[in-house]
């Protein structure tokens, strides 16, 4: 009898143990997904890893088996079920990124198998400037890669005026105009064209303006609205007062960002998804926060584009201001001031009383601002502004150009933050078409990319 029991005890246990044995299988963790996917190609300088499992994971179990080589600091995040590692700075142009979750990662309950490793990899983007081209007529939208100098055109009769390009590069939102001598919004597919012969790949046109110019789009950092200004034209042929408007791109609706009895130019998305507009009848910066409709303003009575800073927190741009040389005369001068949101303040960091500072832009990790200067005193004046680099709060500024001669515009930082692009003209021969350069952050290596060039954005 006691041999009996015992047996029954024993397979009991057997069976209990089979059964937590099977649910422990059955119930494993799974990697579901990852992103960006195995064997993509052309993936975004900026780019996140991505891991979701089937069920909640005991998160140091995983994060201490994710290996990325080559090595990248980062910082890893959880959302439910998915982990997020965020790199600390871009990854490198062109490379090979490979990835391995080691054998061993865990679900959080106690009652499950381990999961198997995975090996995957991706690759990098090539990093491209794109331009606009000829400034001598109706202008196209052109790459060039800086290192081996090949040209993708991608758009073909368009009278491109304006465009923005999405974070990932992907994705082209530019003005056209059209034969009601207005202008329309359109978007086109950066992959889809590379792979199609010629002019076979026609963008899409996303808004039809008619005799309106729909003009200077801005694709926000998620690439869910598109920000424009709009002008319709007068009985005397020319163009009204502008007003931004923005455009949903999931179900192409369209509303005015500002007030619609004044004349709003010029948007700029943060990172956070705020918009940033000049105000001309209210003479100031607008802030605009699209979902709880918050708006915030910072007087200025220069109303030249600007610059956000990339963690969101500063919008950078010129204000005039005057001095007085003697008792009957003053000098306007252009500072760049500093706008902060968190407490609606502002600070001069141009330093420099009698200089001219424009076309100030954040370099992508936030620490460096390139901008263009030219000094109003009669020892230093010059025909021309040179590009300049100082610290974000106005320390160490430093020309890298040095070519009197020549207004320098349009400056654009790498991804990688190493090199600037910008265009130079000729203020002396004023018939020379603008021209695209390129230089090195200490103004090495200058290089002449374009003739006739102009707009240039870096794009993964």
């Amino acid at each position: 009898m006691k041999t009996r029991v015992v047996v029954l005890i024993v397979v009991f246990l057997l069976f209990i143990a089979a059964v937590m044995t099977l649910y422990a299988w059955t119930t494993r963790p799974q990697l579901l997904e990852v992103s960006p996917l195995a064997g993509a190609e052309h993936v975004g300088l900026t780019s996140s890893i991505r891991l979701l499992f089937s069920r909640p994971m005991d998160q140091e179990s995983v994060s201490t088996r994710l290996k990325i080589e080559p090595a990248m600091e980062g910082m890893t995040s959880w959302k439910e079920n998915s982990l997020v590692f965020t790199p600390n700075q871009t990854w490198n142009s062109g490379q090979k990124i490979t990835l391995l979750l080691e054998d061993g990662a865990r679900a959080a309950g106690w009652l499950a198998f381990p999961l198997s490793g995975k090996s995957w990899s991706f690759t990098i983007s090539e990093s491209t400037l794109a331009y606009l081209w000829p400034s001598t007529g109706p202008a196209d939208i052109y790459a060039l890669d800086p290192v081996t100098g090949s040209i993708n055109r991608y758009t073909h009769g368009a009278n491109v005026l304006d465009y923005s390009a999405s974070g990932d590069g992907r994705w082209f939102y530019f003005s056209g105009s059209n034969t009601q001598q207005g202008a329309d919004l359109y978007k086109l597919d950066r992959i889809m064209a590379d792979i199609s012969p010629g002019q076979a790949y026609q963008p899409e046109k996303l808004l039809d303006c008619g005799v309106a110019q729909c003009r200077n789009p801005a694709v926000s950092s998620d690439s869910r609205t598109l920000a424009y200004e709009y002008l319709l034209p007068t009985p005397t042929g020319g163009s009204g007062p502008a007003q931004v408007w923005i455009l949903s791109l999931s179900d192409l609706v369209a509303t005015p960002a500002g007030q619609t009895d004044h004349e709003t130019v010029q948007p700029a998305w943060s990172p956070s998804g705020l918009l940033a507009y000049y105000d001309r009848t209210s003479s100031g910066y607008e802030v605009f926060n699209p979902i709880t409709k918050g708006r915030m303003q910072f007087p200025n009575q220069t109303g030249q584009p600007g610059s956000w800073s990339p963690d969101g927190a500063y919008y950078l741009a010129p204000e005039i201001s005057y001095l007085r040389a003697s008792a009957n005369y003053e000098t306007g001068t252009s500072h760049l001031f500093r706008y902060r949101l968190q407490d609606n303040t502002s600070k001069d960091i141009s330093g420099e009383a009698s200089v001219e500072d424009v076309e100030a832009a954040y370099s992508p990790d936030g620490e460096s601002i390139a901008f263009t200067r030219k000094f109003l005193d009669a020892e230093h004046w010059s025909f021309g502004r040179q590009v300049w680099i100082m610290s974000s709060d106005g320390a160490n500024p430093h020309p890298i150009t040095a070519e009197a001669d020549y207004n320098h515009y349009d400056l654009a930082w790498s991804r990688d933050g190493l090199r600037l692009a910008y265009v130079r003209f000729n203020q002396v021969k004023i018939y020379d078409p603008p021209e695209l350069w390129m230089v090195n952050l200490d103004g090495s290596n200058p290089v002449q990319l374009v003739i006739g060039g102009y707009s240039p954005t870096w794009i993964p």
